[in-house]
C-alpha cells in the first residue's frame, strides 16, 4: 500500500505544481522565463520529430513489402515513437533545466520558504550565485549524458531492453527536477541515492507524471516551472 501511495504522490506532484504556481504570484513571476523557454523548446522538439521521425524509424526497421508483416511494422513503429518521445522528453527537460537553472533554484528556494518557513539566503553576489548554479548543472549534464548512453545500450537487450531503458529514463527525468530541492538542502550524492532507494516508486511516479504532462497540449508548456515546484512539494511534503 505504501508503494502505491508513493507512486501516486509522485505522479500527481507535477500537476500539483501547476496549481501551486498560479496560487503564488511571486513564483509565477520567476516562472515567466522558464515558461517561455519551454514553449520554444517544445516547438523545436515537435518540429524535429515531425520532420525526422521517418528517418529515425528507418534506423530501426524498414517498411516491409509483404502486407502480412505490416502489423509487426506498425507495432515496432509505435514502440519506437514512444521511446523517442521519452528520450526527447529527457533531452528537452535537460537542456531547459541547464539554461534556466538559476530561475529554477530560486523558485525551489521560494517554494521551500512558503512550505517550511524562512529560507537562509545565499551570501554570494548574484553573479557568483548564478555561476555556481550553472557550474553544478553542467556537471549534472555530463553525468546524465553518460547514464543516458548506458540506458540506450540497454535497448539492445532482447525482450526487456526497451522496458528497462524507458523506466530508467523516467527516473533520470525525475532526478533532473528533484535535484533542485535535494541540492537546496545540500544533500550529498550518497544521501540523494539513499532517498531514491527509500522511495523508488515516488521517483518513478514523478517521472511518469512529467512525461504525461509533456504529452498534454498547453500543460506541457508549464512543465519546467511546475516540475521544479512539484519536485519541491514532493520532497518537502513526502520524501523528507
Amino acid at each position: 500500500m505504501k508503494f502505491f501511495q508513493d507512486f501516486r504522490f509522485g505522479f500527481m506532484a507535477p500537476f500539483q505544481g501547476i496549481r501551486f504556481l498560479f496560487q503564488h504570484a511571486s513564483l509565477l513571476r520567476l516562472a515567466l522565463i522558464p515558461l517561455l523557454l519551454n514553449l520554444l523548446l517544445f516547438i523545436a522538439l515537435g518540429s524535429l520529430l515531425y520532420a525526422k521521425f521517418g528517418y529515425f524509424l528507418s534506423l530501426i526497421i524498414t517498411r516491409p513489402e509483404q502486407w502480412y508483416w505490416l502489423i509487426l511494422y506498425y507495432v515496432v513503429a509505435l514502440l519506437a515513437m514512444l521511446l523517442i518521445l521519452v528520450i526527447g522528453t529527457f533531452i528537452l527537460c535537460l537542456i531547459g533545466n541547464i539554461i534556466a537553472a538559476p530561475f529554477h533554484e530560486w523558485m525551489c528556494e521560494k517554494t521551500k520558504e512558503i512550505l517550511v518557513g524562512k529560507n537562509i539566503p545565499s551570501s554570494l553576489p548574484l553573479w557568483q550565485e548564478t555561476k555556481r548554479i550553472l557550474s553544478i548543472q553542467c556537471k549534472k549534464l555530463l553525468l546524465l549524458l553518460v547514464l543516458e548512453i548506458f540506458i540506450l545500450l540497454l535497448v539492445l537487450i532482447p525482450g526487456i531492453g526497451a522496458f528497462l531503458s524507458g523506466g530508467l529514463t523516467l527516473i533520470l527525468l525525475a532526478f533532473q527536477f528533484l535535484d533542485f530541492p535535494l541540492g537546496t538542502d545540500r544533500l550529498a550524492l550518497s544521501s540523494q541515492f539513499k532517498n531514491f532507494l527509500t522511495h523508488p516508486l515516488a521517483w518513478l511516479g514523478f517521472g511518469c507524471g512529467l512525461s504525461l504532462m509533456l504529452a498534454i497540449p498547453l500543460a506541457n508548456i508549464a512543465v519546467l516551472p511546475s516540475g521544479v515546484i512539484g519536485a519541491s512539494l514532493l520532497y518537502y511534503q513526502h520524501l523528507t
